[in-house]
Order: C-alpha cells, then structure tokens, then sequence
C-alpha cells in the first residue's frame, strides 16, 4: 500500500506578496482571537496590518516573512525579526517569533512545528542562541504548542484590552 503525503512549501515574501499578506494577516488575527474581540481590535488590526505598516516590515532587512503551503493552498505564515527589528530588546543573539499564524482548517496538521522548525534553521544560519516569543497568557494553545518544544516564560508583561489589565508571557528557549 502506498501513502501520499500532500506537499508542504515554505516561501519567503516579498513586496509583491503584499496584498496577499495584508489579507492572511487580518484573516489569521481576527480568526486567533475571534471568541476575545472587542471594540479594538478592528483599530488593532487597522494599525498593525495595513498596508504601509506590513510593506516597512517587508522591507526592513532584519524582519522575515514566511508564508507556508499545504496542498498548493496557502496555510498560513511566520515573522522573524533578529538585532533592532525585534519587538523589544533581547539582545544581539536573540531571534523573535513576532507572529506565527495558521489559517483555520491547516491548524494541528503539524504546519506549526515545520514553522519552528524554520525558526531555528534561520536563527542557525544568524549565529543566534535563543529564539523568543511574547504570546497572550490566554492563547492556550500556543503556549502548549511553545512549552512542547521547551520554551520557558522568563517574563510577563502587562497590556490592557478593553479596558482590562492583561498580560503577555515572553518565553524563550536556547538553540
């Protein structure tokens, strides 16, 4: 008996990917955190994934985009950021998740792992020795997903939603 597997591609984006970005990111935020909007995240999302917003990150030289495909069908995406692109500052041999997203119906197919997976090639070949990422204290299943594959909360930080006092957890795991 023979077994297919479907394929799985991973493309770095780039400028003309732009549209198809700005769409994926929305799409994938609002999905990730449907059950938890509220009045801002439209503003969130209009800030945060705008057009201009998503073309200076695509073309700043320390960020990195990555879309991955399942069966020719774009699944979702991954940003890197290394040195003064990331997020806050964790020093020179660190490399941030900023955002790794999975399109609903490709979740729990094991996209996710070959995403972190590609994380700490990209973080091999910057001679980094830590990847991080901040996620929600209430995003349980990235967290699971974070702690299976040794990530470990080294802080938490304080935001507000809605007028609610919320945290991030920033974990991290040495390569």
């Amino acid at each position: 008996m023979k077994i297919f597997t479907l394929p799985i591609d991973i493309k770095e984006v780039d400028s003309s990917d732009l549209p198809k970005l700005h769409r994926l990111s929305v799409e994938t935020f609002n999905d990730t955190f449907r059950n938890n909007q509220t009045d801002e995240f439209p503003d969130y999302t209009n800030k945060n994934y705008n057009y201009g917003q998503l073309a200076s990150e695509i073309i700043n030289s320390q960020s990195f985009f990555y879309f991955i495909y399942y069966n020719h069908k774009l699944a979702g995406y991954l940003k890197l950021n290394i040195n003064d692109a990331q997020s806050q500052n964790m020093g020179q041999d660190a490399l941030e998740i900023d955002r790794i997203y999975i399109r609903h119906g490709f979740q729990y197919i094991g996209l996710e792992k070959k995403l972190l997976d590609l994380a700490v090639k990209k973080a091999h070949k910057f001679n980094k020795k830590v990847i991080w990422s901040s996620v929600w204290e209430h995003d349980s299943s990235i967290l699971h997903f974070y702690n299976q594959f040794g990530f470990k909360t080294i802080e938490k930080q304080p935001f507000t939603l809605a007028g609610q006092a919320e945290h991030d957890l920033v974990m991290e795991v040495a390569i």
